[in-house]
């Protein structure tokens, strides 16, 4: 963890070198910034997993905002159409850096599976205390996809789920895609 630190502090030192450029376009720009919010996540993670052990740290999140940022950086990165579907706010007592490697598994699945040209919606609800975090795509169906990473990033959700003290569910539509959801108690999350 200690030389990956080094690492990712080496990244965002040139990261912000590469920020200073009176010249960059901005779409460019925005780009490097999202670069550099990823950077400084990471080293949050590496610092926490030090000083903690990686035990989880829960919080009062606001779940919709971790959806739209998430969504955002995504949206920076390829052609697939992604959106967080309207909704009310959502709280939820949870560490928020395993929120947000859950999430980002899901939706980097999604999006793979989905193709270039396809669509991704993520979303969150609240009914009687149960909250609910889907990511659904119209790709091929579950397991028609791309092969690639996809097992790896559910395996990281299920052992990150169970952590998180949430139920995991795959569902699969047939060849109309796939709705993955995270399924937070009463209670919710960690405590």
């Amino acid at each position: 963890m200690h030389d990956l630190g080094h690492s990712l502090a080496t990244l965002s030192f040139l990261v912000e070198a590469v920020r200073g450029e009176a010249t960059l376009p901005p779409g460019t720009r925005q780009r490097v910034d999202a670069i550099d919010q990823e950077t400084h996540r990471l080293l949050g993670m590496v610092r926490h997993a030090m000083a903690s052990g990686d035990r989880p740290r829960a919080s009062v999140v606001d779940v919709r905002e971790v959806l739209q940022q998430i969504v955002s950086l995504v949206s920076l990165a390829g052609e697939t159409s992604v959106v967080v579907r309207p909704g009310a706010a959502v709280s939820l007592m949870v560490d928020e850096s395993l929120l947000w490697r859950m999430i980002t598994n899901l939706v980097d699945n999604a999006v793979r599976a989905a193709g270039p040209g396809g669509r991704v919606e993520v979303s969150v609800r609240e009914d009687d205390g149960l909250i609910t975090v889907e990511v659904a795509d119209d790709g091929p169906g579950f397991g028609a996809g791309p092969s690639g990473w996809a097992s790896l990033g559910l395996g990281i959700v299920e052992r990150l789920a169970e952590a998180c003290r949430c139920g995991f569910q795959v569902v699969s539509s047939g060849a109309e895609g796939t709705r993955v959801r995270l399924l937070f108690g009463a209670e919710g999350g960690t405590e």
